[in-house]
Formats: C-alpha cells, structure tokens, sequence
C-alpha cells in the first residue's frame, strides 16, 4: 500500500518540478579533478569549467603548480580539498584560488585552504560552503581516491554527503572479513525519500511523452487496485 502512494506523491512532485536547470562552475586554474558528486572525475582532471544542475554537489581536487624556492623550482601538489555546497539559478559560479608562485604561498594554501579557496556566484556573492581536507597528497587518481571519499561520504564531517557514498566496505563483528554494506543501509528516511524523489524526477524528465504517459496510466491503475 505504501508504495503506491509513495509512487503517486513523487510523480505530482515530478510534474511540478520544472526542468532541471544547467549550472556552470569554473575552477581554478591549477586545478587537478579527482572526483564529482562521488564518481570518479580522472578522464577530466584537467577541466576547466564542469556542468551540474541545480541541488547539491561535492567537487574533490587538488591545486598543483610550479612554485619557486630560492633560484630552484618545485612542483607543489596540496592534498585533495572536498568542497560540498548547493547550486541554484541556472547561472555561472566560480570556485576561486589564490596563485602558487613561491614556497610562501604553498605553505600559506596548506595552513588555511578553507579561508582561501571560496565559491562565488556570478554576480560575485560569496555562496556557502563546506570544506574538508583529506590529509593525502601526490598523484591520486582512479579507483582509490573514490574509495576514500565515498567512506568519508558516511562520517560525520560537515562536507560529507551519505546518498554520494555509492558501497563502502566495513569491518564485520569479529573484524576478521570485510562486508558491503549499501548506503542505503545506514541513511535516514528523510535522505532516502530524497534520493528516490530525486531519481524518480531525473528519469521522468528524460522519457518521451508515450513513456510519460504509460508510466501515469500505470500509477493510476495501482492506486485503484489498492482501493
């Protein structure tokens, strides 16, 4: 019974949505991309701008460049920076860095990146943020890095976002063999009706009309077998 109606709440929210908006978000120019909204970001570690749509996002990267230390130069690679936050207004925002020119500005990034890295909007407003520094550094690419964000997607970190953790392992009760455990598992209602809502209008605003229509024609004749 629940999920008929739970099916019929979502697809009146569905039609209601509008369309869902395109959002540009530059980024720095010393940017290395190692992962979007929990996937794995490597095929575009050098992109300059990346497209999202409206709701929430999280953008892990490092800040790489050639900076001088006396008469030598050195590659200077800061650990990854989560940056988790909210998009909305179908409009351009630009994630803002300072230069890497010396060893002073690498050591000034690596004290308080949180107070120096910022997102502003296009209108040059500054765009609330959550910020967190995964304490690795060097090259990280691929399946390893994801691993680590997805499990620090289910701590309690202010940057974290649980429905972006996709499936972690965790240590089974007598610690001696690791277990999958799905996300869903450990998130709260709230944050899986979210999900699912979300889902439900993503896939409903990719479907041509006749696909629309037989999914409402289906919902309808559910609503009535239940009464």
């Amino acid at each position: 019974m629940f999920l008929p109606r739970l099916l019929s709440a979502l697809i009146v929210s569905a039609l209601a949505a509008p369309a869902i908006a395109d959002n540009t978000v530059v980024l720095p120019a010393a940017t290395r991309l190692l992962v979007v909204d929990g996937k794995d970001a490597s095929d575009m570690k050098n992109a300059r701008e990346l497209t999202l749509d409206d709701g929430r996002h999280q953008v892990v990267f490092q800040l790489r460049g050639l900076v001088r230390d006396g008469a030598d130069s050195d590659m200077f690679t800061s650990s990854p920076y989560i940056m988790t936050f909210d998009l909305n207004g179908d409009q351009t925002f630009t994630i803002k860095a300072p230069p890497l020119r010396n060893q002073r500005d690498a050591k000034k990034l690596t004290r308080s990146p949180e107070a120096l890295i910022t997102l502003s909007g296009q209108d040059g407003s500054n765009i609330p943020v959550e910020f967190s520094v995964l304490e690795r550094r060097g090259m990280l690419v691929g399946r390893d890095i994801v691993e680590d964000i997805q499990k620090f997607n289910l701590s309690d970190d202010r940057a974290a976002v649980r429905s972006m953790a996709g499936t972690v392992f965790v240590a089974a009760n007598d610690s001696s063999q690791a277990l999958p455990l799905p996300v869903a598992s450990v998130e709260t209602d709230a944050d899986s009706q979210a999900m699912s809502e979300k889902m439900l209008q993503y896939w409903y605003n990719q479907a041509d009309e006749a696909a629309r229509a037989r999914f409402l024609k289906w919902v309808e004749k559910s609503q009535l077998a239940e009464k």
